[in-house]
């Protein structure tokens, strides 16, 4: 048998069983606790008592899930007697007489447990005992290993419902976010298919005129420059639409260069271009090239104007004009 609370760091029990009370012992410290005891052998029961129709325990329901404990519910019947305290010692007791668990590890700072610490160390079993700074000292003496939990790290609750709230939260903000930026794009798109059908439309009409001109050279002029001025103002609305279209796309792809070239100069205004398109990957996973109209990064960058596609010693380079660089 060990001596008096003596460290045994390096003994590795076969099996230890850990019995809790709840009504001595911070919850939040339930998960250090059974790491501590984890370090010392193999936990193979956890079982915690109390009586779990009081309010006050309700808090561990997040512990009990999050650590696989196995809740043993006692009702406090009299002021004077604590149930659950009897019934931790009963179970210690069925299961000492298995002879299967090598170890006892009695969590609570109730020193009302002595009796029981000596009756398993009669049966050259360890007893570990874990408590409070509080924890009597007769307790902590008649147990081969003492854990103060005061010592020990709180547990970050990991379950709280209102932290998985806020994240369903932030989830949804960014699903409607892009939701919204897909309804944007789909209605540009629609926008454009218009504008095609009523060209379509219009030299459909501008056709039929132009057969039903059969009324002179005089009237055929007269249907062949509306024809020509209709055509023109349309090409100049197309070209119009698609410079916007050109400048908002250009303006968004130098945003995401400016963004991911900082910190990455290997040289005087000069960048890798295998680690920057990484890095624009990484951060924009719906990047594409080809939705600028590019099959590959380099022709879209050779495109962008201010920027220099170069290549040294087999590796592909950039570089940007001042006025570019100085947007970073």
């Amino acid at each position: 048998m060990a001596r008096k609370n003596e460290q045994l760091p390096d003994v590795k029990f076969s099996s230890i069983a850990v019995l809790i009370d709840a009504e001595n012992v911070d919850r939040q410290k339930i998960e250090s606790i059974l790491a501590k005891l984890g370090q010392l052998g193999t936990i193979t029961t956890k079982r915690v008592y109390g009586d779990w129709s009081q309010e006050k325990l309700q808090t561990w329901k997040d512990v009990v899930s999050i650590c696989a404990l196995r809740t043993m519910h006692h009702f406090v019947h009299s002021k004077q007697k604590n149930t659950s305290d009897i019934a931790l010692v009963i179970d210690a007791m069925d299961l000492l007489h298995t002879g299967i668990y090598d170890a006892f590890a009695i969590v609570s700072s109730d020193g009302d447990f002595s009796n029981l610490a000596v009756r398993i160390r009669n049966e050259d079993k360890v007893v570990i005992g874990v408590g409070q700074n509080k924890t009597n000292y007769n307790f902590v003496s008649i147990c081969n290993i003492f854990i103060n939990q005061d010592k020990l790290a709180s547990s970050v609750d990991t379950a709280n419902p209102m932290r998985l709230k806020n994240k369903v939260e932030t989830l949804n903000s960014k699903m409607a976010e892009k939701d919204k930026t897909i309804k944007a794009q789909a209605a540009k798109m629609k926008e454009k298919n218009k504008a095609m059908s009523d060209l379509r439309k219009e030299l459909s009409t501008v056709k039929k005129e132009l057969r039903a001109a059969t009324g002179g050279t005089k009237k055929l002029e007269s249907q062949l420059a509306k024809l020509q001025k209709n055509n023109e103002s349309l090409k100049k609305k197309v070209e119009v639409a698609k410079a916007r279209l050109t400048a908002k796309t250009t303006k968004k792809f130098i945003d995401l260069l400016l963004n991911a070239i900082s910190g990455e100069e290997i040289g005087e205004n000069k960048y890798p271009l295998d680690i920057i398109g990484k890095k624009i990957r990484e951060e924009n996973p719906t990047f594409r090239p080809s939705d600028y109209g590019f099959p590959t990064l380099s022709k879209l960058l050779a495109s962008t104007p201010g920027v220099k596609v170069t290549t040294e010693q087999n590796r592909v380079l950039f570089s940007m004009s001042n006025d570019l660089a100085k947007l970073n």
